[in-house]
């Protein structure tokens, strides 16, 4: 039989990119209880009826005889901004640094910690423990889940942190429209306008700009929350690409099933460098102007970048404004 090499499939399993959370546990020392934790990526779901999921931990590291001794564990998914956190637990920080200092948690019935601002959280007991070589495969059963804020995971892979890397749609649509438009600028606003809109789409005004991005999230929450509401977000504010792609990773996916518009300002030289971010954040309808010059993105120059990309571009008339779908028709004949 060959042997593989430690070293060797240790470098070769890295190429497997996967999730990143922090398990947790209670240590029952004679002064107290005492949380600890450890980053983990060995993680999966077991089973759906009943709830389970395993976690293995190698049989040399402290946690995994906590974990024995209490009998449950937490489990915190990390989200793209927390790979401070991940390298906090991994022991990355000075020896001595308490892991859990200066971070918000939350405790269930176990008493195990959950992070607070996770991208979701489960807290278990052990319903199994398995040998597994050198590692201990514990199987939990839930008892609680939440999901305390949506946005992109942080992931794990060959030894660094990183984040998604999205793929292109297949197609964009870019509608041919004009002002005005029926904007929201906080979470206040969304359900008048919603019951207002008619069919209409509802922007949240000024999406980009970086001192609102909490309450763009939070209009987009709310406007989400309307059956068959049209979402957009509007550029007012000229944006960075970094600041369009930290929006819309995790705007695109709050307002699911509803699919995200988004209108870009076409009067800066980062406009296409903005409506690739966009494609790439999981956006594929876009507002557009007929001709270049104005405050939107010119409908051909869009056109143009998809074809570059290999992505296929419909375009379509302005069908909240009759006039100008009008206008558009008669342009064609």
């Amino acid at each position: 039989m060959i042997r593989v090499d430690g070293t060797h499939l240790r470098t070769v399993l890295s190429q497997w990119p996967s999730g990143v959370a922090v398990v947790t546990t209670v240590a029952n020392e004679p002064a107290g209880p005492r949380p600890h934790g450890m980053t983990a990526s060995s993680f999966s779901s077991v089973s759906l009826d009943p709830p389970l999921v395993s976690v293995c931990l190698g049989n040399h590291l402290p946690t995994r005889g906590l974990i024995a001794a209490r009998g449950a564990f937490a489990v915190s998914f990390l989200g793209k901004d927390q790979a401070e956190v991940g390298r906090r637990f991994a022991g990355q920080h000075p020896a001595g640094t308490d892991r859990f200092a200066g971070l918000s948690w939350l405790t269930g019935p176990t008493g195990c910690p959950v992070l607070a601002d996770a991208t979701g959280w489960l807290e278990c007991t052990v319903e199994h423990a398995y040998p597994g070589g050198d590692h201990t495969i514990f199987v939990g059963r839930v008892l609680d889940a939440g999901i305390p804020r949506v946005t992109a995971p942080l992931l794990f892979h060959s030894r660094s942190w990183g984040q998604l890397a999205d793929p292109l749609p297949g197609e964009i649509v870019l509608t041919l429209a004009d002002p005005p438009l029926l904007q929201v600028y906080a979470p206040g606003e969304a359900a008048a306008a919603a019951a207002a809109a008619a069919g209409r789409t509802v922007y949240v005004a000024d999406a980009f700009h970086p001192d609102r991005e909490a309450d763009v999230l939070a209009t987009l929450d709310a406007l989400a929350a309307v059956p068959g509401v049209r979402i957009g977000c509007a550029e007012e504010t000229p944006a960075s690409p970094l600041q369009v792609r930290r929006v819309l990773q995790d705007a695109v996916v709050r307002v699911r099933p509803h699919e995200l518009r988004v209108r870009l300002h076409g009067h800066h030289r980062l406009g296409l460098v903005n409506a690739l971010v966009a494609m790439k954040s999981g956006v594929s309808r876009f507002d557009a102007a007929r001709d270049a010059g104005g405050g939107l993105l010119a409908a051909a120059d869009l056109a143009h970048l998809a074809r570059q990309l290999g992505v296929a571009c419909v375009e379509t008339p302005d069908a909240e404004n009759p006039e100008l779908e009008s206008r558009t028709e008669s342009g064609r004949r």
